[in-house]
Parts: C-alpha cells; sequence; structure tokens
C-alpha cells in the first residue's frame, strides 16, 4: 500500500484535509485512544490501537445496537500485526447489523417463518381437509343409510303382513278346525335341502263379490310355487292349473284346487299342494293380479305372443279387454289390439290376454299365458333404473299379503336375487302332459290328474334328485299310474 495515498478505495480512509476533525482527542489512561506517531508504519499498526478503534466504533453504533463489544476477529492476538486491509473487513463484520431475514405471505401476523412451522401449517391444512373429508363422507353415509332403513320401513308398511299360526276353516261337517292340526305324519320323510327354500305365489281377484282381506271367499286363479336354490343360484317354478282336482283338507270328496282358497284362505291352500306334492312349503304371498295392470304400465309394459285365435275370439284378448274399459269407464273398444304376433302389451292388455281361458286347451294354455305375462314382467322390470324399480316395487308391495318374515324379504331381495348373474325363471307346468285327463265331468269342466305320477319330476326340477314318498288319493276319472310317463326328460318339460 502507498503510504503517502491513505485515500485509496481498496484500503481504509483514514480522515485527512478537511475531513480532518477539528479537536483530536488527547490520550488519556481512562481508555481513550493514542494514535500512533507519524514515523510508526501504517502496516505495523499495534493491535492496541486496533482495539481502539473497534472500541470507538462499537460507541458511536445507533443506540438500537447492542452495548456489548463485539468479540475480537478471528486470529486475533493481542501486541501482533496485521495488514490495514484486512481491518475494513474486520470491522464490518462486528459492527454491521445483519439483514433481517425475508419475510413471507403466509405469515399473517408479519412475523418470520421457519421452513419447520411452514411444513407444520402445510400438515394442518392437509390434516383439516382430510377431516373435512372425512365428516362428509361420514354424513352422507349415515344419511344414506338412514334414508335406506326408512324407505325399508316404508316398503315393508305397504305390504300386509300376516301371522297364520292359528288359522282356521270350517269343515265339511261344520268344524272349525285350525289348519296346523291338519298336519299328518308320513311313513317317508320329506324330501328337502337346507339350501332350497318353496313359497307359494298366489294369485286372486278382487271383483269377487265373496273376496276379504284375509284372501278367503275368493278363488285362487293362479297357484305357483316358487323355488330359491341358494347354492345353485336358481330360481325355478311350478305352475298348477287351477281346474286340477284336488283332495283338499277337511273333505273327503275331491274337487278343483283353487277352492282351498275360498274355502279356508292360502293356508289351506298351502296345505292342500304340500300333500298332493309330498313337499314344504316355507310361506305365502298372495297378489291381487286385477290390480296387476297397474304394476305393467309402471314397467313400460310387457311383450307377448297372442295368436289370431287368442285375438278376436269369444272370450279372447279383446273380449275380455271390453270388460275392463267398462269396469274401468272406460269405451269398450279403448286400446284394442288390431295386429297377432309378437306384440307389444300395456298394462289392461296384458291383464285380459292372461284372463284368456277358452281358447286352446282351456285352463292348462290359461296358466301358460298367465307364466308368460310374469316372464315378461321381471324382464322389463330388470331392465329398468333404480328410480324406476323403486317406483315399480311401491306399486306392486301395496297388492301383496304374505306371512313370510321380514327378515327373509331382506335377505333374498338384498344379498341373493343381486348376486344372481342372471335373473332367469326356469318354469314347468302342472299337470305333466301324459299324466291327467281333461273334459267335462258332469256338469263342470275340469282337470283329472294323476298327483303320484308327478311327485317324482317335481322332486327332481326342485332337489335334482328322487326319493320314496307317501302315495296320494288317486283323483276319479284320472289316469292309472302305470299308464303315465315315467322317463320324460326335465329339459324337455320346461316351458
Amino acid at each position: 500500500m502507498d503510504p503517502n495515498n491513505f485515500n485509496n478505495g481498496s484500503d481504509f480512509d483514514f480522515p485527512s484535509g478537511n475531513n480532518m476533525p477539528a479537536r483530536r482527542p488527547a490520550p488519556n489512561p481512562n481508555g481513550q485512544p493514542s494514535y500512533p506517531s507519524a514515523q510508526q508504519p501504517v502496516n505495523e499498526i499495534s493491535a492496541d490501537y486496533l482495539s481502539q478503534l473497534q472500541d470507538m466504533a462499537v460507541s458511536q453504533q445507533p443506540a438500537r445496537q447492542p452495548a456489548r463489544r463485539p468479540a475480537a476477529p478471528a486470529g486475533y492476538v493481542s501486541n501482533d500485526t496485521i495488514p490495514v486491509n484486512s481491518i475494513k473487513s474486520d470491522l464490518s463484520n462486528h459492527t454491521r447489523r445483519p439483514a433481517a431475514p425475508a419475510r413471507t405471505s403466509s405469515s399473517s401476523s408479519g412475523d418470520y417463518v421457519s421452513p419447520l412451522q411452514k411444513k407444520k401449517q402445510k400438515q394442518n391444512k392437509k390434516k383439516k381437509i382430510g377431516l373435512r373429508i372425512l365428516a362428509g363422507f361420514l354424513g352422507v353415509l349415515i344419511g344414506f343409510t338412514c334414508f335406506f332403513l326408512w324407505y325399508r320401513h316404508y316398503l315393508y308398511s305397504q305390504m300386509n303382513f300376516v301371522d297364520s299360526a292359528n288359522a282356521t276353516f270350517i269343515d265339511e261337517s261344520g268344524n272349525v278346525v285350525e289348519i296346523a292340526s291338519l298336519d299328518t305324519a308320513t311313513e317317508h320323510e320329506i324330501i328337502s335341502d337346507d339350501s332350497v327354500h318353496n313359497f307359494l305365489l298366489i294369485g286372486i281377484d278382487s271383483r269377487s263379490s265373496s273376496y276379504n282381506s284375509t284372501g278367503t271367499g275368493g278363488l285362487s286363479d293362479v297357484n305357483m310355487i316358487l323355488s330359491i336354490d341358494e347354492d345353485a343360484g336358481t330360481l325355478k317354478m311350478i305352475s298348477i292349473a287351477r281346474d286340477s282336482y284336488a283332495y283338499v283338507p277337511g273333505y273327503s270328496y275331491p274337487m278343483k284346487i283353487n277352492a282351498a282358497m275360498s274355502l279356508g284362505g292360502p293356508e289351506l291352500l298351502k296345505a292342500t299342494i304340500e300333500n298332493h306334492l309330498r313337499l314344504n312349503i316355507e310361506g305365502y304371498a298372495y297378489v291381487n293380479f286385477y290390480k296387476m295392470a297397474n304394476v305393467i304400465d309402471e314397467v313400460g309394459g310387457v311383450y307377448c305372443y297372442v295368436t289370431d285365435s287368442e285375438l278376436g275370439a269369444e272370450g279372447g284378448l279383446n273380449h275380455n279387454l271390453a270388460e275392463l274399459n267398462n269396469l274401468a269407464g272406460l269405451p269398450s273398444d279403448t286400446d284394442a289390439v288390431s295386429s297377432s304376433g309378437y306384440i307389444w302389451l300395456n298394462g289392461r292388455q296384458a291383464v285380459a290376454y292372461a284372463r284368456i281361458r277358452h281358447v286352446g286347451n282351456g285352463d292348462y294354455e290359461r296358466s301358460e299365458r298367465q307364466v308368460e305375462v310374469l316372464r315378461s314382467l321381471l324382464d322389463q322390470f330388470m331392465a329398468m333404473s333404480l328410480t324406476g324399480k323403486a317406483s315399480a316395487i311401491d306399486d306392486i308391495l301395496g297388492m301383496i299379503t304374505t306371512n313370510v318374515p321380514a327378515s327373509d324379504i331382506d335377505y333374498y331381495a338384498l344379498n341373493f336375487l343381486p348376486s344372481i348373474n342372471n335373473v332367469e325363471i326356469q318354469y314347468m307346468q302342472l299337470p305333466i302332459d301324459g299324466c291327467f285327463y281333461s273334459g267335462m265331468y258332469g256338469d263342470e269342466w275340469s282337470i283329472r290328474p294323476n298327483w303320484n305320477a308327478m311327485i317324482p319330476y317335481v322332486q327332481e326340477f326342485f332337489y335334482g334328485e328322487t326319493t320314496d314318498f307317501d302315495p296320494v288319493n288317486d283323483i276319479p276319472s284320472s289316469p292309472a299310474l302305470s299308464s303315465c310317463p315315467t322317463d320324460l326328460e326335465i329339459e324337455d318339460m320346461l316351458k
């Protein structure tokens, strides 16, 4: 460094010329600095003098600076000499106030937020968002559960549940008999399987003047057995022609099987069918088929195959439709069907079609038409949206009376049916071809089946096997057992 030029921009700036203080402080023993002599080399300024300069620099800092004297620079040793170039740097390090950290916008109070605090804030924010989402999800779930329970209760309130444990009827002698007491022991055990459950489905017509809410007083138009196989995941159905002759418990003479409903309601009809097919039926449900038109309209109609003879004959579709129209207060030709074949039918048209009786093979073909309507109804229902199904079910349940517990209905509706990949009903009709005679007997038309010939086919259809059974009393004018077929294939018998 040039000792004659102390104003070099890269060196320490000593006061000179006009910048020199008016009065230099005199040295004294009370801590005032002692300036170096002019003969002393600048690059050998004593460490003591440096210390004095540092003390002055500290004392001249604004009041906001700490009063404490800063620590000596690193490497400082008393009585040693250091280069002048390092003085400015050392003084700057000890006298300059450190810059405050940059403020972040995330601090609402304007205070400094450390990275760790930022991380915690983000974690807390995520937790709050997660808790809100969880609370929302739980709210929806609880709401849905409450709605489901309410809707389930509402649907079941539409149905008529009956306790049939103490059901009675009047026998041919005029005695009041409990139907449960009619059960008689059999020599052979009734065929059964834990996975197979049988239910009786009954169709009635509320237009009958003798009909009442218990089901008695009116004939059963439809007599079907629905068999549910949980293991196989199948639905099977047998339809029994309403004009088939049978022995109703409490009566010594045979009569049409639909009369059992009139005499003792669904419990007596159930006991009659159990006795003639040698199987157990767990429960029943009967439906007012006269109101089925509303249900069919709810699902958008059904598709049925209508022949020319079924369309225009006396007692055919249009004839029955005119009767329904008159009952509804409509012109008799309203919605008259003009074409045959595989056609779409609305509610009243479908009911009129299912009621055709005097075309073809009488009641035998009538049962086939009823099942055809029910099958198409099921297909249309399964193809509906969820809201459409709910609306249709609402109408259907209001027409059902049953003794099946609500817990069982829950199981089949919520567990079994949704587990079936293809909801298809396998259907067989009784009497089986070759196992009955039909015609006019006395002053009425009737069907005279041989029940013993049909029992093995029913067992195989529902259970996949046959067992020994107690024989059923023969129906007068029915074919002999030896003349009935015994080698028919079930697949060939399905409709």
